[in-house]
């Protein structure tokens, strides 16, 4: 059995929820939980940049075989979800034949990327920070696509009045900026020596999108049915390469 440390914010959610449904049996793998987005981990980094204290110890703990990240993920919904007062895009150059927002000002790649760096500043650190203070191998997995637009509208909470307010974008724009938060979410990754892990091929349709068994009632965040999928492929891949 391998001992596997899973450390993240929100996104943490499915994965607990789905190791709760199973009684905590994952094929060969003892899980651990430490959900930093809660109150008792914050802040996650002082102004020095240091982790809190309890993500140091925990990270540190030499029981752990592997330290799985489910960190940041998020913050791409805040600029794609939902369309602007003056709209505007960008081309991702993984996909630069994704259609663009019709009407709307085409501003560069870069300005787009390091604005979304920026908006993402107390979430995306935290991953050299752990890689910084301990040796145990790392992981991440990636965040979960966005839901369908339609499935949005439905559940929109907290952006119901922006979407009352400017609308939903086409849905290739919602699918750019969570393509673009992957990418920059990899190149962290790979210059701090940290595998990646991506969604399940199962948990995405035609178009990219969260499948819909794993939608919830929320706008930006998977259901337990995605967690599963990502506790098996978890279980799959580290009995697989972690000797």
């Amino acid at each position: 059995m391998k001992n596997v440390l899973i450390v993240g914010h929100s996104h943490i959610g499915n994965l607990q929820q789905a190791f709760s449904e199973r009684a905590g049996k994952v094929d060969g793998l003892n899980i651990e939980f430490a959900p930093v987005g809660s109150p008792s981990y914050q802040p996650n980094l002082d102004a020095a940049g240091e982790l809190h204290p309890t993500i140091a110890q925990i990270v540190r703990e030499p029981r752990f075989d592997m330290i799985v990240s489910c960190l940041a993920g998020n913050a791409h919904f805040s600029l794609g979800l939902v369309n602007n007062p003056r709209k505007y895009d960008f081309v991702l150059p993984q996909a630069p034949d994704l259609p663009l927002e019709e009407g709307a000002e085409i501003l560069p790649y870069g300005l787009i990327r390091k604005h979304l760096l920026e908006m993402a500043h107390e979430t995306i650190p935290v991953l050299p920070a752990i890689r910084a203070a301990t040796a145990t191998p790392m992981l991440h997995l990636e965040s979960p696509p966005p839901v369908p637009p339609g499935h949005v509208r439905q559940h929109a909470k907290h952006f119901l009045p922006l979407i009352h307010h400017y609308g939903l974008p086409r849905p290739e724009r919602i699918l750019r900026f969570w393509h673009l938060q992957a990418q920059i979410t990899k190149d962290v990754c790979a210059e701090n020596g940290i595998g990646c892990l991506p969604i399940p091929d199962s948990m995405k349709d035609k178009y990219g999108f969260l499948v819909q068994a794993a939608w919830r009632d929320d706008p930006t965040h998977a259901g337990p049915a995605y967690g599963h999928a990502v506790l098996d492929q978890l279980a799959e891949h580290l009995n697989e390469v972690v000797s």
